[in-house]
């Protein structure tokens, strides 16, 4: 299926940082989504649950543009992560309605899962005018410019990344 160029874009943009294995990108109507929606099976268990709880529901005309990384499990990966987590604690602290979150599957099920499902959600509200998600698009490549631009800007951090001490009192 072909994306939006927006959308594109942002996949791009991600899926070019170090250790990322898969990106993918939806828009998800919240608005009749209710807390109780919350406990079905599917796609209900990958939405935000403590947001939707929290507003007792979708607000109207909002949409989750949700964007789901999954990384390898390489050094490179690790700095991506921590990368993208300084990257969505900074919009966030600028007033832009955006988290990070991961999510994982049980342990076991049929057989152990453990070590192969765990993924990370990148997540902006947005509530849309339009049914034409033209704010959602617009929203998508403000996210892909921008991440692609502090990639460039801080190469040199991938390339020389500090070394992790053990000293987790001066995190």
């Amino acid at each position: 299926m072909e994306m939006p160029p927006q959308v594109q874009a942002l996949i791009d943009a991600i899926s070019a940082l170090p250790g990322v294995a898969g990106c993918f990108c939806y828009p998800k109507p919240l608005m009749d989504v209710s807390p109780d929606d919350l406990s079905l099976p599917g796609e209900f268990g990958d939405l935000p649950q403590v947001a939707i709880r929290r507003t007792g529901g979708g607000q109207a005309d909002e949409v989750l543009l949700q964007i789901e990384i999954i990384f390898d499990r390489s050094a490179g990966a690790w700095l991506s992560l921590e990368f993208l987590a300084w990257w969505v604690r900074d919009w966030a602290r600028g007033g832009q309605p955006i988290q990070m979150r991961p999510m994982a599957l049980p342990p076991k099920a049929y057989e152990i899962q453990l070590g192969r499902t765990l993924k990370f959600f990148i997540e902006y509200f947005v509530i849309e005018e339009d049914d034409n998600y033209a704010k959602t698009l617009g929203i998508a490549s403000e996210i892909a410019e921008s991440i692609a631009s502090c990639a460039e800007e801080y190469a040199e951090c991938f390339a020389n990344p500090a070394e992790f001490t053990g000293d987790v009192e001066n995190i």
